[in-house]
C-alpha cells in the first residue's frame, strides 16, 4: 500500500482504499483502476492524496526530520499571534496545532514585512455616525458596481438561459474573460486539454461558481489605488481568497447548498478595510501604527478611533450597491456571527476567518487571530476534528488558484 500524492497519479494505478469527498460521497471505489478522468475530479475534489495498492503507485518523498528548534521557535511565535484567544478551547487548541503544521512547512515564521507608519494629524472620531456622515458627505465617489455584475446576475437567474447566454455577458469584459479563462485552465481543475471558450468554461465550472467568481473579483478589482505603505493588495487578495475558499469549504461539511454564497461572503469580509484604505488613508495610518504598538486587535482598535470598524463600512457599500441581504449578513457580522440575522452562515464566516489568520496566509493588515465566539461555535455544532480535513482541501484548492491573483 502507498499513499500518493494526487500530482503523481498516473492512469493505471489500482487504488487499495476508496475515495470520498468532504461530504462523504464516493468518488471511486477500492480496487478500480484510475483512469485520467477520475485524476481530474479528484482534482476539482480536492484530493490531496489516495493510498495506491502494491509498489506502482509513486510514493511522494516523506519529507525529512523538521529542525526541533525550528519547530519551537515558529510555535512560539505563532503562540503570540493567538493571544486574544483561549488556546484551551478544543477547537482553538486544533487551528493552534494546525497553523504550526502549515507554518514550519510552508516557512513562514509569523514575522510580517511592515512599513514604519508615522501618525499623522487626523483628528479621532470617536463615534460611529459622524464617521459614517463623513463617510457619505466627503467629496469622494465610491466606485459603482460594474453593470455586467447585474447582467450576470439576471441572465443566471433566468432558467432559460444557455451556457452561450452567460457566455455572451461574460465577454464583454475582456478582462474578466482572461481571468476566467486562466481560471478553468489552472490546475485547480485540472482539465487535460485547454478550455478557450467562455461557454465551455461556463459548461464546466457551472453557472454559480461562475457568477460568484466573476461578483468576487470585479467587486475587489474597484480598489486598486491603496497607498503601499499601507496594505499590499497582493497579500489583501491572498487573505481574501483564502478565506473565501474555507468557508465554502466549511458550509459543504455542514450542508449548506450554496456554497458559493459562502465563498463570495469570505472573499468580501474585510472588504470595508479597502474603503478605509482608500479614501481615509490618513485615518489607515493612525489606526495601524496605533494597533502595533498596542498589540491590540485591528477592528478594535478601529472601533477605539473611529467609532465604528470596517464591517460597518462594507454594510454601507453593499446597501448602496444592492447586493443580496445575505451576503450583508454575512460580511457584516463576521466577528459577532451570534447577533445576525442568519448566524449559521455568518459564523462559517467567523470560523474561516481564524481559520485563514492563523495559517497565515496573507493579510488584510489584522497581525493577530481574532477571537472565536464560543455561542456561536456551540451552535455550529462541528468536531474540530474536520479541520485538518478542512484546511487540507482549502490549502490545495489555493495553491491551484493563486496563480490567478497577479492578475
Amino acid at each position: 500500500m502507498g499513499l500518493t500524492h494526487i500530482k503523481d497519479l498516473k492512469p493505471g494505478m489500482v487504488l487499495d482504499e476508496e475515495v470520498r469527498d468532504i461530504n462523504g460521497r464516493l468518488l471511486l471505489k477500492k480496487n478500480k483502476k484510475i483512469q485520467s478522468s477520475h485524476i481530474r475530479i479528484f482534482k476539482i475534489w480536492g484530493i490531496t492524496e489516495v493510498n495506491i495498492q502494491g509498489n506502482n503507485g509513486d510514493k511522494s518523498p516523506t519529507p525529512g526530520p523538521a529542525n526541533p528548534e525550528r519547530i519551537e521557535k515558529i510555535k512560539e511565535k505563532t503562540k503570540g499571534l493567538f493571544r486574544h484567544v483561549d488556546l484551551e478551547h478544543p477547537a482553538i487548541k486544533e487551528i493552534f496545532r494546525i497553523a504550526v503544521e502549515f507554518r514550519c512547512k510552508h516557512n513562514i515564521n509569523g514575522n510580517q514585512k511592515t512599513i514604519d507608519l508615522l501618525e499623522v494629524e487626523s483628528k479621532n472620531s470617536g463615534n460611529g455616525n459622524d464617521f459614517l456622515r463623513k463617510l457619505k458627505s466627503k467629496k469622494i465617489t465610491l466606485p459603482e458596481i460594474p453593470s455586467i455584475v447585474f447582467e450576470l446576475n439576471e441572465v443566471i437567474a433566468n432558467p432559460l438561459s444557455s451556457a452561450e447566454d452567460i457566455a455572451q455577458v461574460v465577454q464583454r469584459s475582456p478582462s474578466l474573460t482572461a481571468l476566467l479563462l486562466k481560471i478553468v485552465n489552472s490546475p485547480f481543475y485540472g482539465f487535460p486539454s485547454k478550455i478557450d471558450k467562455i461557454s465551455l468554461a461556463v459548461t464546466l465550472i457551472g453557472t454559480r461558481e461562475i457568477s460568484g467568481l466573476a461578483l468576487g473579483i470585479s467587486l475587489i478589482s474597484l480598489f486598486n489605488k491603496i497607498p503601499k505603505e499601507i496594505l499590499s493588495m497582493y497579500s489583501f487578495l491572498r487573505h481574501s481568497l483564502a478565506c473565501g475558499i474555507i468557508s465554502r469549504i466549511l458550509a459543504a461539511h455542514k450542508n449548506i447548498p450554496q456554497t458559493e454564497q459562502l465563498f463570495v461572503s469570505g472573499l468580501l469580509h474585510d472588504l470595508g478595510r479597502l474603503i478605509l484604505y482608500s479614501y481615509f488613508p490618513d485615518e489607515s495610518r493612525n489606526i495601524l501604527s496605533r494597533a502595533r504598538s498596542s498589540d491590540m486587535l485591528l477592528y478594535l482598535q478601529e472601533t477605539d478611533y473611529l467609532g465604528c470598524n470596517h464591517t460597518h463600512l462594507v454594510k454601507h457599500l453593499l446597501q448602496q450597491w444592492k447586493l443580496p441581504m445575505v451576503l450583508e449578513n454575512n460580511v457584516f457580522f463576521h466577528h459577532s456571527p451570534q447577533e445576525a440575522q442568519q448566524p449559521l452562515p455568518a459564523t462559517l464566516v467567523h470560523l474561516a476567518d481564524i481559520i485563514t489568520n492563523g495559517l497565515g496566509i496573507g493579510t488584510s493588515g489584522e497581525r493577530f487571530v481574532p477571537p472565536l465566539n464560543n455561542a456561536a461555535w456551540e451552535s455550529l455544532e462541528l468536531s474540530p476534528s474536520c479541520f485538518d480535513v478542512v484546511t487540507k482541501q482549502a490549502t490545495h484548492q489555493y495553491f491551484a488558484l493563486e496563480s490567478i491573483l497577479d492578475m
